[in-house]
């Protein structure tokens, strides 16, 4: 079974507006962080109101195993098709094809520890707009993560 989470965010002088609405499996869910959403650019597609460019942070939490992911969404106005890059694998995302990466990196000065980071990018031509989803962690992100994921929406 699948949970979907919308992740939005408004004001009461300009109403809420959606950035996409993220499946995941049961067990999972997503929290806010203290960083506030950062917008520039909003609009209406298909009587939606839609985040057009921004980003957004939060956590990504397994709640059985308590392991915590650093989840950052930005999304930009799609200026032209960008194809895969070398070491991105094919895959599709809320009915789009994505192009996923993947890479490790270590993070600290004293205490050194190594991040894996998964890059998910995907074009919406509906909303017209680029999507990347990054995914970060000292933790392995199991594949069933992923694999839900694809039925998120975007539009």
């Amino acid at each position: 079974m699948a949970r979907q989470f919308d992740l939005f965010t408004g004001s009461l002088l300009s109403g809420i507006y959606n950035l996409l609405t993220l499946t995941l499996p049961d067990g999972w869910t997503v929290q806010r962080t203290r960083i506030p959403p950062d917008i520039y650019y909003m609009g209406v597609v298909n009587g939606k109101r839609w985040i057009l460019e921004g980003y957004a942070a939060y956590f990504l939490v397994n709640v059985v195993t308590g392991d915590s992911y650093e989840l950052v969404i930005e999304v930009k106005k799609l200026s032209r098709h960008k194809p895969a890059e070398a070491g991105e694998t094919i895959s599709s995302f809320a009915g789009h094809t994505a192009y996923i990466s993947q890479r490790n990196y270590v993070r600290g000065v004293f205490k050194k520890t190594t991040i894996k980071e998964i890059t998910l990018r995907t074009e919406c031509e509906v909303t017209g707009r680029r999507i990347c989803i990054n995914i970060a962690s000292p933790h392995e992100l199991p594949a069933e993560v992923l694999e839900k994921m694809r039925e998120s929406s975007c539009h």
